[in-house]
């Protein structure tokens, strides 16, 4: 027997409308890219000392070097694409989630936000969401520690 569906919580409308990209971190980005370009079909679209970026579709994955020796293979962030931008701040804070940091690039604009088991999550606004310019130079900003952690 199924469980019964909680009722739904008021809507936060922060204008969601789908996946912008995921990054997950990999021990040997080199052999990551050639399994998801040969095996998988996918086309790199940027590179850069720490990351490269592949399309499927209108969909990215970027893979990002590990950081420390024997540091795991898995989600760095992932990155929700709104519709509008405007009043996004806002919205946001009003939901009392935590706000990590902020980004404004040539081609995109990022609010960065602290989700549940420390999962990194990027809001993320292009005025042509079919353009995915890897402009990305260095790695999100690290979470900001919940109030109260020593």
């Amino acid at each position: 027997m199924c469980a019964a569906v909680p009722t739904k919580t008021a809507p936060r409308d922060f204008g969601l409308i789908g996946f912008d990209h995921v990054d997950v971190r990999v021990k040997d980005r080199a052999k990551a890219t050639r399994y998801f370009v040969d095996q998988l079909g996918m086309d790199v679209i940027g590179e850069g000392p720490d990351h490269t970026f592949l399309l499927f579709g209108d969909q990215v994955l970027g893979l990002r070097d590990a950081k420390e020796e024997g540091s795991l293979s898995g989600i760095d962030h992932i990155a929700l694409r709104v519709a509008e931008w405007t009043g996004l701040r806002s919205r946001v804070g009003r939901a009392r989630v935590t706000i990590t940091g902020e980004k404004e690039r040539e081609d995109s604009r990022s609010l960065y936000l602290r989700g549940p088991e420390g999962l990194r999550i990027e809001l993320v606004w292009r005025p042509d969401p079919h353009q995915h310019h890897c402009s990305h130079p260095t790695p999100m900003p690290p979470p900001a520690p919940d109030e109260g952690e020593a």
